[in-house]
């Protein structure tokens, strides 16, 4: 595979046909994929050491033989140094990274539609980014606190530090912890939020009300409704099996069930007949099953048909 249009991909220039070629190698071997890994990394580490000046260097430099493993030892190096991220893996396709200029710098991390993430922050924090996620971090935490912002999904596994509390910051709320394991969900594009608590304590609060906060216990969930924060009983916790690649669901509508598809498979789905909103539905797939194979299964509940525009990323469901 082409470096140059690896890179690309990487930056979000590729072109469709492009796209498709990247696909198409990936399939083709477990090889061919950790080596989209390796150089993802690769330019990962160029942008975060601020050592990329130009793209088109960064290309020149990695067809260089023998050059790119000693550079991107030595990046790996440097990044410890400035304390950016320790380690980023994607579970399945592309994240995008971005630094940007100034002292106190901020690190973002984009996952777009059908992908997913996991990275590790300077804290030791670990965090699962779901699809159309985007994470703000800076470089070094402060000492008295440490602030990130989320638009999106994520799971984190905060490293404990009584004197430093970790707090996450989303459109609606604000989430306070000290060591702890939970999820939070908060698309700036929807009205809905919620966090759910595995381990340790939390405490939410209403960003535009600040008596409007909550202290949440292990095995709870907290979402708005009616402007208020309302907490109850994780009855489900398959459905935050998204980290293992999993879409789960339980009596959920088709139109929901949907938008779920729309994130987690990188589609826009179109529904042309209002009797499929009327069914309801509970089960898993695997997301590394395509979501073919997901609507076809589904179509023994609800006998609809369904077609693709010709660049497949449109589906419209009759």
């Amino acid at each position: 595979m082409d470096k140059e249009i690896l890179y690309k991909f990487f930056d979000r220039r590729a072109t469709t046909a492009e796209k498709k070629e990247i696909e198409q190698w990936l399939e083709e071997s477990q090889e061919n994929r950790e080596k989209l890994v390796a150089e993802r990394e690769f330019f990962a580490a160029m942008i975060l050491s601020g050592k990329l000046r130009e793209k088109e260097d960064l290309v020149k430099d990695s067809r260089k033989q023998g050059k790119t493993t000693f550079r991107y030892k030595t990046i790996l190096r440097e990044l410890g140094k400035i304390a950016a991220v320790i380690a980023i893996t994607v579970t399945t396709g592309l994240f995008f990274l971005q630094r940007s200029e100034g002292g106190d710098a901020l690190h973002t991390i984009t996952v777009p539609s059908g992908q997913r993430a996991n990275l590790t922050l300077p804290d030791g924090t670990k965090v699962w980014m779901n699809a159309r996620t985007e994470i703000q971090y800076p470089g070094v935490f402060s000492k008295s606190k440490r602030e990130i912002r989320l638009n999106g999904e994520a799971y984190f596994e905060v490293s404990h530090n009584a004197q430093q509390p970790f707090i996450v910051h989303t459109n609606k709320c604000s989430i306070e912890v000290l060591g702890t394991k939970f999820n939070v969900e908060d698309y700036a594009d929807s009205k809905d939020f919620s966090t759910a608590l595995m381990e340790g304590s939390v405490k939410v609060s209403d960003n535009k009300q600040d008596k409007n906060s909550l202290i949440l216990s292990p095995d709870q969930l907290v979402v708005f409704k009616n402007g208020k924060l309302i907490a109850k009983d994780i009855t489900d916790y398959d459905y935050y099996r998204w980290r293992d690649g999993l879409v789960c669901f339980k009596d959920v509508g088709f139109e929901q069930l949907m938008h779920r598809f729309e994130k987690c498979y990188g589609v826009k789905i179109v529904i042309e007949n209002d009797r499929w909103l009327e069914y309801g539905f509970t089960g898993k797939f695997r997301v590394s099953d395509g979501i073919d194979n997901a609507l076809k299964i589904l179509q023994k509940e609800a006998p609809y048909t369904f077609r693709k525009n010709t660049d497949d990323s449109v589906i419209y469901i009759k």
